[in-house]
């Protein structure tokens, strides 16, 4: 403050307070008490180029990371869909091999007893590559029907038959039948193992199944 102001606020300040409260408070609130500034706001070229930069940075990581395509899409594309030419029955037979090996350490050595626990491991597994065949179904033209399982949804069974046809066969009032060949022993007969799916019971997709429990209970439609 130049000497003029300041005498005028002393001056002020002594009416209402004593000689040494005025010099304490001219000294410490108002002499030396700071000042604070408000930053300087950018311009608006520079505004404009910093939106302009964040603008582009967005786009650029767009690029990088480009959006999911959605179920339509995907349906749209055919991604999903076996080519006309990959449909025989001979290309997915290495397929089913594997499977039968999946099944045999699911089940266990020698796969018996078939226990509750293996059992319900049998309900979760992956059934890529089984070898599937129909027993019962309410649609008489589905029985007999059997191939190796190519798509495995929710609803349906995608399957090549031996005859390089392509079949869907709902779960749905469906039983399907498919046997796990034993592991051979040297001197001892091994018998297959024959199960029935029910198809009623197993509309779930292959990753849900992974993780669901399988409780044995009553089921009154059979």
């Amino acid at each position: 403050m130049a000497p003029r102001e300041n005498d005028v606020t002393i001056a002020l300040l002594s009416r209402a307070h004593s000689p040494d409260s005025t010099t304490r408070i001219f000294t410490e609130k108002i002499k030396t008490r700071p000042l604070l500034l408000k930053p300087s706001e950018p311009s608006n070229g520079q505004q404009h180029r910093r939106i302009e930069r964040q603008r582009k940075l967005a786009e650029r990581r767009k690029k990088q990371k480009p959006k999911p395509l959605s179920s339509r899409q995907k349906r749209a594309l055919c991604l999903y869909d076996v080519p006309s030419e990959q449909q025989k029955y001979s290309i997915y037979e290495p397929l089913h091999r594997m499977w039968v090996g999946y099944m045999q350490e699911v089940l266990g050595e020698n796969c018996m007893p078939v226990t509750g626990a293996a059992a319900a491991k049998l309900c979760s597994a992956d059934f890529h590559g089984a070898k599937l065949e129909v027993v019962r179904s309410r649609c008489v033209s589905r029985v007999g029907v059997q191939g190796i399982v190519v798509k495995d949804s929710k609803f349906v069974f995608e399957m090549i038959t031996k005859g390089d046809g392509r079949k869907l066969i709902p779960k749905e009032h469906t039983v399907f039948k498919f046997v796990v060949p034993r592991p051979e022993k040297e001197g001892e007969e091994q018998k297959d193992l024959v199960f029935e799916l029910h198809g009623d019971q197993f509309i779930y997709r292959a990753a849900d199944r992974a993780n669901r429990k399988f409780k044995a209970h009553f089921l009154p439609d059979l």
